[in-house]
């Protein structure tokens, strides 16, 4: 399947134009579609059969190598040489017309180059090992440093840029970087390690992002460049704010107190101001369904997540900045739940949360974040406990960060964890809680005990979010298990009595004899 699928490209290449251009884009629809509809599966070679699309590959991988650069340069006459040399002569003397018929037809083939190197690492790499970390890699051409060098004038092309009349060619150049340098295998570090260290890849990323008043889809495009390069080559950080505190000094100058009229803006204030961009440009966020602001304020979102573990040891930004991102949060939390885009977004805020300082307990407090992450811990509870995934790792992930945020929350401010308590027992049963607390007291008295040993809760009728919360202090998953008994604790004041008294010592007896607070029999480890 795969041969005829590279046969048909190859084929398509040796055309002439115009039937070539049609004909490649039919080919990168239909590739790209199989790839949406996860049928590249079927693509994987046998052992039998490596060498014939091994060959093949090679062939495919040259053509459109050998097209591109004939593209951008009428005047090259390809040799099947992919020497550095070569693509980089061609990208430093490239001039691009875009009112000339070659253009649309450039585009459909960064587009082909784009997706032939992912169809090649998500499909056909892996059963191909023996060749996938050598020089002999069918993609190796399409990511030399030259190649990488030709995307990104391409991106960075200001004509390009600015035309409203032709196909986005940047952002295919952009998906290109992505895809040349995503990836473990010995020939995309090495494309990585060029695009950062060699060409100067993040100043043409970072000049990009800059630019006002681009395609959201093209924006999306860079900023997951970046996001890639902050997790897989954190060394790439301080090119990219250094590169941004010279663009933006140049760009921005203000009178400050100390007499300096340069400001200085690094990644993280260029990242927060284009979510605040996506957030707040019209039409209201989200936007209709072929809107991407959303999939840009998501990838933002991870971007800054990855840039916290990927800079542990820096200083905390400034209190502007900082204030920055906590609206932005505030504002995404208190969206409707009724786009599942957005509530993709409040996740990725979550997650965020995880690393924010204690102090944006009392902000979200007060910007009325709080019941917004009481509402998604209900809706992800309900998920793992009444759809039951049935998957230990699935469960971590739906219930886990969204627990592990609310605790911290709780204990930074009491404010925040009479609130939360407030939403998981409301105040206005406490009434009957508080009488069946001291029912059940009387009775431990009375048969000479001084501790709460309630087998069952006292108040959690089935479906309640306390319920499920109660549900999940027995669940197989070790972290599901803690994370919901800490937050619970923290709820109780970390008073062993009311813990047991809401919770029911049957559910609370492993957790209490980890903090020491019961004595476990002899042989039960905890």
């Amino acid at each position: 399947m795969a041969e005829v699928i590279l046969e048909r490209l190859v084929q398509t290449l040796e055309k002439d134009a115009p039937p070539q251009e049609q004909s490649l884009k039919e080919w990168n629809n239909d590739l790209e579609q199989e790839m949406l509809s996860g049928g590249g599966s079927q693509f994987v070679t046998t052992n039998d059969d490596s060498s014939e699309q091994f060959s093949a590959l090679n062939s495919a991988a040259d053509r459109l190598h050998t097209s591109l650069l004939a593209v951008v340069s009428p005047g090259y006459v390809g040799n099947g040489d992919d020497s550095n040399e070569v693509a980089d002569e061609v990208a430093n003397e490239i001039q691009i017309d875009v009112n000339n018929q070659n253009v649309s037809f450039l585009s459909e083939i960064l587009r082909a180059a784009g997706l032939f190197m992912r169809w090649y690492g998500q499909c056909l790499q892996s059963s191909l090992e023996s060749v996938s970390n050598s020089a002999a890699n069918p993609t190796a051409r399409l990511k030399s440093k030259g190649m990488l060098l030709l995307y990104c004038k391409l991106l960075d092309d200001a004509t390009l840029q600015s035309s409203n009349e032709c196909p986005d060619i940047p952002r295919f150049a952009s998906v290109c970087i992505f895809r040349a340098t995503y990836g473990n295998d010995v020939v995309t570090a090495s494309a990585r390690k060029s695009f950062v260290h060699s060409i100067d890849g993040c100043t043409y990323l970072m000049r990009t992002l800059l630019k006002g008043d681009q395609p959201v889809p093209r924006i999306f495009s860079v900023v997951r460049n970046v996001h890639h390069l902050i997790s897989a080559a954190p060394e790439s950080i301080p090119k990219m704010e250094k590169t941004l505190e010279a663009l933006t000094a140049e760009e921005f100058s203000v009178e400050t107190e100390d007499g300096n009229d340069k400001k200085k803006y690094g990644l993280l204030e260029v990242l927060v101001a284009t979510l605040a961009w996506a957030l707040r440009s019209d039409p209201p966020f989200p936007g209709d369904p072929a809107d991407r602001r959303s999939d840009l304020a998501l990838e933002i979102l991870r971007s800054l997540f990855a840039m916290d573990a990927g800079k542990p040891s820096m200083p905390l930004p400034s209190n502007d900045t900082m204030t920055q991102i906590g609206m932005m949060l505030s504002e995404i939390l208190r969206l409707s739940n009724a786009d599942v885009r957005v509530y993709q977004c409040k996740l990725a805020v979550v997650t965020l949360l995880l690393n924010a300082p204690g102090e944006y307990s009392g902000y979200l407090a007060s910007h009325d974040g709080i019941k917004p992450l009481v509402n998604i811990m209900a809706y992800q509870l309900s998920t793992v406990v009444v759809e039951r995934t049935a998957n230990s790792a699935e469960d971590a992930a739906a219930v886990v960060p969204i627990l592990l945020v609310l605790r911290k929350l709780c204990q930074s401010n009491s404010a925040v964890l009479q609130m939360v308590k407030n939403e998981v027992f409301p105040p206005e049963l406490e009434d009957r809680f508080a009488e069946k607390g001291a029912a059940e007291m009387a009775k431990m008295q009375s048969d000479g005990q001084s501790k709460a040993k309630n087998m069952a809760p006292l108040d959690a009728p089935r479906g309640t979010v306390r319920w499920k919360l109660i549900r999940l202090m027995t669940w197989i998953d070790s972290s599901v298990k803690r994370s919901a008994c800490e937050l619970l604790w923290t709820l109780c004041h970390e008073d062993a009595t009311e813990f047991v008294l809401r919770t029911g010592f049957g559910n609370a007896v492993y957790f209490l004899g980890n903090k020491g607070l019961v004595n476990m029999p002899a042989g039960v480890n905890v």
